[in-house]
């Protein structure tokens, strides 16, 4: 397992896009994406470590949005971390083993390019998401580059 990307909720995408190239100079990997499973706008940014780990900005596209009650309740900030993992199956099996909660199925990722994702809630309370290593792919073309 290694570490992908850190989640960020914001509320304002290009707000904070500009901020985050403004303050720290990341620079973005994809142009903003429309998720339309969990009604959010999503931009990844480079943090200059090389391609991974980076930053996904997420920005809710109203109510029915999956982060809008996290927006609400905290303000945004980290909302979950994201880890790239040989096996997706093998994973899912040792984070139940750990007593994980798995909230789903495997489905594939809007922002990475289709690739095989599934989020799950830990013991610890801690929200993950496993993207499955995609040796196939470069690492730019795992991730989803234009406007869907």
């Amino acid at each position: 397992m290694k570490l992908d990307h850190i989640g960020i909720v914001v509320k304002d995408i290009k707000h904070s896009l500009k901020y985050y190239m403004d303050t720290y100079g990341f620079e973005p990997l994809t142009d903003v994406i429309h998720e339309p499973a969990h009604h959010v706008e999503v931009i990844f940014l480079g943090i200059g470590f090389g391609p991974i780990p980076m930053f996904e900005l997420i920005s809710p596209l109203g109510e029915k949005s999956k982060v809008t009650g996290f927006l609400k309740k905290t303000g945004g900030g980290i909302h979950h971390l994201a880890y790239e993992v040989a096996n997706i199956y093998k994973e899912i099996e040792h984070f139940k083993e750990k007593h994980s909660m798995i909230l789903g199925g495997v489905v594939p990722g809007a922002g990475h390019n289709n690739t095989p994702t599934v989020w799950l809630y830990t013991s610890e309370r801690n929200l993950v998401e496993l993207i499955e290593e995609q040796p196939q792919k470069t690492f730019e073309n795992r991730l989803t580059k234009e406007i869907l």
